[in-house]
């Protein structure tokens, strides 16, 4: 088999908010944990079936400490669109559009959700 992705991939279980974005349908929210991810897109399991094609915004919510102390650990979310390319039972493959945005979480509300 020819290797065709463009990125690599790290096995990384952070939680995600995946919002479905169609017009026509009602939205549809779920809150999963990616199982991979790259620069490119993310990779799923999950018992929700999504449409190859549907458009959805994800917002992956990062922890992080500088100081490797964990005592004050500093959160941050990516917020970003996405489209469906590949969804079977059991797995969700999404691509990522080239537009994000990484905001910091403010302290009071981390924890939240």
């Amino acid at each position: 088999m020819v290797e065709r992705r463009k990125y690599e991939r790290y096995d990384l279980a952070v939680p995600v908010k995946i919002e479905t974005l169609a017009r026509t349908a009602k939205k549809r929210e779920f809150t999963l944990r990616t199982a991979n991810v790259c620069a490119g897109g993310a990779f799923f399991h999950t018992d929700s079936l999504l449409a190859e094609g549907t458009k959805v915004r994800l917002e992956l919510l990062l922890s992080y400490d500088t100081r490797k102390t964990f005592r004050n650990p500093k959160s941050a979310r990516i917020r970003i669109l996405g489209t469906v390319v590949r969804c079977r039972q059991g797995e969700v493959a999404i691509r990522f559009s080239e537009d994000y945005v990484i905001a910091p979480i403010p302290a009071q509300t981390r924890g939240v959700g």
